[in-house]
């Protein structure tokens, strides 16, 4: 019996000893990346570039990510080389026979890393200074910076824009996509803007800028276009109203309601499609659209005679707003038309049973719409009772 203990003892430190240590299957370790800024996009507008982009939520894998600390913004000003009067050179040569970069030749990310600087450090605490108002567009930006272009910045140049992310504990996401843009030439903003309330459209008027931003004549403008906004309505945030880009400076905006309060800007294309090159913004104007406009004057009068009344009849109005007709009177020996009926009628036909025999009266007819706006009266008919010859 102690042999065969002896043995089981035995056996257990073998098998123990062969387990002990055994390495398993090397499994990768698990890195999170933190994600870069994906929505990106530039854009010009007078002499300022406009950056706009949305900071991202959650790594790779949708885990949440931790806090953002500080944003940056890097530039990469590209000197775009042109050759000297009277010098030739090859294609890509500039007239010291260094290579040059063509225009609208793509640039690399070593290329860029290599050559931009940062120019803005945006920190968590003042994110709310560069959000930018909640739109209903989806995927629409959330963040904007605004880089105000100098002189130089208008000659052969581009300049190419990135956003890198620093987040807690100093972890830095990659760079976001490169944007490029060259600078234009673009026009000032359009003048003396003015809104022209009518009947069934309000009209905006303008006058063309002077000069262009960099104080050059002519200004280039290859069209306007017209904004709006509603006051206290859907139309919080400036909607452009014009579907195609205007060549004429003047627009009937016929897309509105009475009652309502409409602002208004413009501004001026240095492009007739999109992108735009567009201006700043004109000067703000505001206009209520209130209803002055009365109906048409009723037409088509008819009377009719009878024992003891005179039945009148008129053709209907057409506009959609009508409340309805009022009907004056004036006898052949009164000074004045008096009202027959104080509220307005929606027929367009009426009974006088207040009239003696023998005797004429002359009627006319007003139109009247929902807002109180009355029309004139019509041209008069008149009509007799008479006695019977026996």
């Amino acid at each position: 019996m102690k042999r065969f203990f002896s043995f089981l003892i035995t056996l257990f430190f073998v098998l123990f000893l062969s387990f002990c240590g055994k390495k398993g299957p090397i499994w990768a370790p698990h890195i999170r990346t933190p994600q870069g800024i994906k929505t990106f996009r530039a854009i010009q507008k007078g002499d300022t570039l406009i950056l706009e982009w949305t900071n991202p939520t959650t790594y790779g894998d949708g885990k949440a990510l931790p806090e953002i600390e500080e944003i940056e913004v890097w530039l990469y000003e590209r000197e775009i080389e042109s050759p000297k009067d009277g010098e030739s050179t090859g294609e890509g040569e500039s007239p010291r026979g260094e290579e040059s970069p063509r225009r609208g030749e793509p640039v690399g990310i070593e290329e860029f890393v290599k050559n931009a600087k940062i120019i803005s450090l945006i920190k968590r605490e003042v994110f709310s200074w560069y959000r930018i108002r909640e739109s209903n567009e989806p995927e629409s930006p959330q963040f904007c910076y605004f880089y105000k272009l100098s002189g130089k910045d208008l000659a052969s140049k581009t300049l190419i824009f990135s956003l890198r992310i620093k987040y807690r504990k100093r972890k830095e996401a990659a760079f976001s996509d490169l944007k490029s843009i060259e600078p234009k030439i673009i026009p000032l903003p359009p003048r003396k803007v003015k809104a022209n309330m009518l009947e069934d459209r309000i009209e905006i008027r303008w006058d063309p800028p002077r000069w262009n931003i960099n104080q050059t004549w002519p200004p280039i403008v290859l069209g306007y276009n017209i904004y709006r906004m509603e006051e206290g309505g859907e139309e919080e945030l400036p909607q452009r109203i014009n579907s195609r880009c205007r060549n004429q400076a003047k627009f009937e905006d016929k897309n509105f309601l009475f009652g309502k309060v409409y602002q208004y800007f413009v501004r001026a294309a240095a492009a007739s499609e999109p992108p735009y090159f567009e201006s700043d913004d004109s000067e703000l104007i505001e206009i209520t659209a209130r209803d002055v406009f009365p109906p048409a004057v009723p037409a088509g009068l008819m009377s009719v005679a009878g024992e003891n009344f005179i039945a009148i009849s008129w053709n209907e109005n057409r506009e959609e707003d009508l409340a309805g007709y009022r009907v004056w009177r004036k006898a052949e020996d009164g000074d004045e038309y008096i009202l027959l009926i104080q509220d307005p009628i929606r027929e367009n036909t009426y009974t006088d049973t207040t009239v003696e025999k023998n005797k004429r009266y002359y009627y006319a007819i007003t139109a009247q719409d929902i807002n109180g706006n009355e029309s004139q009266r019509s041209d008069p008919i008149s009509e007799i009772i008479e006695d019977e010859i026996p």
